[in-house]
């Protein structure tokens, strides 16, 4: 019988002080090399096996391998440069040193779709994965190269499309994409956002959720 509310997560859940520290945005990682990619699997299970103790229906990595949400996705693209670092005003509240879009981005490699092969490996629930979306990207970053907020959030729009639809392929039963950036931006959410989030998804059979 299908349940009438699943219940899930909203994605991050807090990592153990012996991977980084919990409270710190950005925090550095603990551990290094060999020891950090066990730390990282180490700290999914856990995450996962904490939501399976509380009854969650839909379970997630709790992002237990990122260090932000954002830039852990954005560090694995070209045409990003995390040495030029910026200040920039993120979501028209809060000041940030940000990296620099220097050239076209694209990605030559998948970012998160083996951390997603484990955690299918783990679990027979349904899984979410959860990605950032065009416009929160955008926002996080310094743009040197297109100078067009709107351009640069249509080529992260394919890069997503892509990624979204291995980890679908992977095992992924629903991918969300977060964007908060939709909260602060209600004139460019409806010129151009939303149909950017709708590049993104394209194409993906799997349940999609923002």
């Amino acid at each position: 019988m299908k349940k009438l509310l699943p219940t899930s997560t909203a994605g991050s859940l807090p990592k153990p002080a012996w991977l980084a520290e919990p409270e710190t945005l950005w925090s550095p990682w603990k551990l290094q090399g060999a020891e950090l990619n066990d730390g990282k699997q180490d700290a999914l299970r856990v995450a996962l096996q904490e939501q399976q103790q509380a009854g969650v229906d839909i379970v997630s990595d709790g992002e237990q391998t990122r260090q932000h949400f954002v830039t852990t996705f954005i560090e694995h693209l070209n045409g990003v440069d995390f040495e030029n670092r910026k200040t920039v005003t993120i979501r028209n509240r809060y000041e940030a040193s940000v990296p620099s879009v220097i050239g076209p981005v694209s990605r030559s490699k998948p970012v998160f779709v083996e951390d997603a092969k484990f955690l299918r490996s783990q679990t027979k629930q349904p899984i979410k994965w959860a990605l950032p979306g065009p416009m929160t990207m955008i926002d996080t970053l310094y743009d040197a190269h297109y100078q067009s907020r709107e351009q640069l959030a249509w080529e992260f729009a394919k890069i997503l499309n892509q990624e979204a639809k291995e980890l679908e392929a992977a095992g992924v039963d629903i991918i969300q994409f977060d964007e908060p950036a939709f909260n602060v931006f209600f004139d460019d959410v409806n010129d151009w956002g939303i149909k950017c989030l709708e590049r993104a998804i394209e194409g993906l059979k799997c349940e999609t959720a923002v």
